[in-house]
């Protein structure tokens, strides 16, 4: 693990979970990638606070988008990445690690789900998977989850994966209609008591 640089630290791809084949991002996938925030507008445009204009989300807008992520990839920057359903070669659920510090091994993880993926536990296998991915292979000491005030979906997921409530931060997420409301947030710092699931990747 140890590098001079972060662009050296080895990032094995593919992660695989019984469900998914989970991979960075690559040239093309801005086109589908656009027809899942189409088909999941209305859940992405209540919670997410980047689902604000729905014309910013053209087929050649994500694309643009895409290898703009694909290079912040290379540099170490952001690792976003999709969920492929490993039996029908659909994209289901778009995951990753974002505030990444290197240095101290800590980052954040999310996630959202297609609509016509959801309520399968997809969401749920991702996120284990992720815990998984960065305790393990990039070697993380902390991993943070938050959620919006009112977002149940994502507190039962905190739950399940034994996250520990940390605090509260006042209105500090805005919500796409311009709302202010509370961030709960959430940490693990190993996979102690994690729920079993078989992940694999290259080297493991």
């Amino acid at each position: 693990m140890a590098a001079t640089s972060q662009i050296l630290i080895d990032i094995p791809m593919p992660i695989r979970t019984p469900r998914l084949t989970i991979r960075p991002k690559q040239v093309g996938d801005g086109a589908l990638t656009s027809a899942a925030v189409a088909e999941t507008w209305k859940e992405l445009n209540r919670w997410m606070r980047w689902a604000e204009d729905r014309e910013a989300f053209t087929a050649e807008l994500m694309e643009i988008r895409n290898r703009q992520v694909m290079a912040s990839f290379l540099l170490r920057e952001t690792i976003e990445l999709i969920g492929i359903e490993t039996q029908t070669g659909t994209a289901v659920v778009w995951c990753g690690f974002h505030d990444i510090d290197w240095k101290a091994r800590q980052c954040d993880t999310g996630y959202w789900v297609r609509k016509s993926a959801q309520f399968r536990g997809i969401a749920t296998e991702t996120a284990n998977a992720m815990l998984r991915y960065a305790f393990g292979a990039l070697g993380m000491q902390r991993v943070g989850l938050t959620h919006s005030s009112g977002n149940e979906p994502s507190h039962r997921i905190a739950a399940k994966l034994g996250f520990h409530f940390e605090w509260i931060q006042r209105r500090a997420n805005m919500l796409p209609n311009g709302e202010c409301v509370d961030k709960y947030c959430y940490a693990r710092l190993d996979l102690a008591n994690l729920p079993y699931l078989e992940v694999h990747w290259e080297g493991r």
